[in-house]
């Protein structure tokens, strides 16, 4: 009876041990996960880069623009001479008829440093009065950057001319000096090197006062060179 009260005692009695340690939890074992792109992040990624791409060409253009500028051609008229330029009537005797012959000197330059000009198109017209009277036509021609190269368009024939022009050819009949406009139509390409740049057209107008030729003052006092107008 005393053994079975002994054993009792010391199974009341505390626990001086170390300290055990509770049981983990057990969790289920996971398979490895595989990631998976994000479209929308795809999408994002995508469209910054092709705008930093877009901007930076557009650097790059912008600063080649700005060295490799063109600048459009200059144009003179050196001289101007009438030989013949009288005003009379049609066949009908009612429509004013010009009878003409000009000879003009124009010269041409080309202000790039790094560019020839290739001309696609050159023509010249001459008007009196705001109407037309003269026409005439260039071969293909090519000018060498930093140069300039003179033309001589001549018009020689008859026109009719509008209901105005015969108070014009007075008043300028009196002055002695008429009032002519040529006209330059071109298109021209400029090439660097092997590359070539886009065609433009620029228009020349060149406003002179060429001497009558029957007035021996004004021809005494000659032609002034004039600088055209390039659009």
């Amino acid at each position: 009876m005393a053994t079975h009260e002994h054993k009792i005692d010391h199974l009341d009695q505390g626990y001086y041990g170390p300290t055990i340690p509770p049981k983990e939890p057990v969790t289920p074992r996971r398979l490895p996960c595989v990631a998976v792109p994000d479209p929308y992040a795809l999408l994002c990624t995508a469209f910054r880069a092709l705008t930093f791409a877009l901007i930076a060409v557009g650097v790059v253009a912008l600063v080649l623009s700005l060295v490799f500028q063109p600048l459009t051609l200059k144009a003179y008229v050196d001289s101007a001479l009438f030989t013949r330029f009288d005003l009379g009537t049609s066949g009908n005797g009612t429509t004013a008829q010009l009878h003409y012959n000009l000879t003009v000197a124009l010269s041409i330059r080309n202000p790039n440093l790094k560019r020839t000009m290739v001309y696609r198109r050159l023509e010249a017209v001459a008007l009196y009065a705001g109407e037309r009277f003269g026409y005439m036509s260039f071969p293909r021609m090519r000018q060498e950057r930093k140069s300039a190269m003179e033309i001589r368009p001549s018009f020689d024939g008859q026109s009719l001319v509008a209901a105005a022009a015969p108070a014009a050819f007075g008043r300028d009949k009196g002055d002695g000096f008429f009032s002519i406009n040529i006209k330059l139509y071109t298109r021209v390409r400029l090439n660097v090197a092997i590359v070539d740049s886009v065609v433009y057209s620029p228009d020349v107008d060149c406003y002179v006062s060429v001497p009558d030729p029957g007035n021996s003052t004004a021809v005494a006092h000659g032609f002034a060179a004039t600088e055209c107008h390039v659009d």
